[in-house]
């Protein structure tokens, strides 16, 4: 699977969920009938990443990659690559501690939402 956050390849994510979200304008809101208005602006995508038993290294990776700000996503939906400028939510690590000698997370997972 291809995952990469500028020119770094990422480790594969056990799971990848790529939400199409409408933003729609400000004035949406329904009438006293209940009929909507408002206009659709644009679709932009938020992508939820989870890995399982990644190592202190990779998990390095992920940190240094996933920065704060602003940085371009290459992934693949929807039977084409897309490069998005993104930026991520709250980087979660659940961690399990050293296995012979390795230290290991169980579990990592962040949200990417397309600028």
């Amino acid at each position: 699977m291809l995952l990469r956050a500028g020119k770094t390849n990422l480790p594969a994510p056990t799971s990848m969920t790529v939400n199409d979200e409408i933003i729609w304008s400000e004035d949406t809101g329904r009438t006293l009938n209940g009929t909507m208005i408002g206009e659709a602006i644009a679709e932009k995508k938020t992508i939820g990443l989870k890995w399982e038993w990644l190592t202190e290294d990779e998990v390095k990776l992920l940190k240094n990659s996933l920065v704060i700000g602003f940085f371009p996503l290459t992934f693949h939906d929807a039977g084409k690559d897309h490069t998005l400028t993104t930026y991520r939510g709250t980087l979660s690590k659940e961690h399990a501690g050293e296995i012979s000698g390795v230290y290991y997370y169980k579990s990592v997972s962040v949200d990417i939402v397309q600028r």
